[in-house]
């Protein structure tokens, strides 16, 4: 399948939402162990939902889809191991909710940390926003650390908002400002131009 190019990382790129994905993205939003992280294992997503999901953010002006697309040696080669969203994008405030998902065989490799950092990029500085914001269900630990070493701050909790298998936990609020990832990034690039 080729992908189109809107946002190219090291490893990675953003690209548009192709047709022909949707059973992957079936497959990863039907995951038990995905979905348990997103608090949403009572819901059963099939290719019809996920069409009219997929269009309704492509027909949007404050929702952005993006597939996260593993780069290869050819166009044939790479492959789709993610989603990314930014939603609630509000122009007039500049603030939008981040969301990523990816495969399971993609996790802890640093593909999130990368694919986080590629919608910041789009959010604050192609968009222009100033503030973007995302939760996590407190038992996600990795995750919650992922983002606060990409520089997101904890700024509250939503107080036993997920009853999962039994047990309630907390919602964590994190957000980052345009100044604060553009000083962050402009120092690593800094550092990793003087170190070469």
């Amino acid at each position: 399948m080729i992908y189109v190019n809107k946002l190219d990382g090291d490893r990675i790129f953003l690209s548009l939402s192709q047709k022909e994905d949707l059973s992957l993205y079936n497959d990863w939003l039907n995951d038990s162990e995905i979905n348990l992280t997103f608090g949403r294992s009572h819901i059963v997503f099939n290719e019809e939902k996920q069409a009219k999901y997929i269009e309704d953010y492509n027909n949007s002006d404050d929702k952005f889809f993006f597939v996260i697309v593993k780069k290869g040696n050819t166009s044939e080669d790479e492959q789709a191991i993610g989603i990314g969203l930014l939603y609630d994008v509000d122009f007039v405030h500049g603030k939008a909710t981040l969301g990523l998902l990816l495969d399971k065989s993609f996790q802890s490799e640093g593909y999130g940390k990368e694919s986080t950092n590629l919608l910041l990029e789009f959010a604050f500085n192609i968009l222009n926003l100033n503030n973007v914001m995302l939760y996590a269900i407190d038992f996600n630990e990795k995750a919650i650390a992922m983002y606060e070493n990409i520089g997101f701050k904890i700024i509250g909790h939503r107080r036993k908002a997920y009853h999962i298998n039994n047990k309630v936990y907390d919602e964590v609020y994190m957000d980052i400002l345009k100044k604060e990832f553009n000083e962050r990034n402009s120092s690593l690039k800094y550092e990793n131009e003087y170190l070469s």
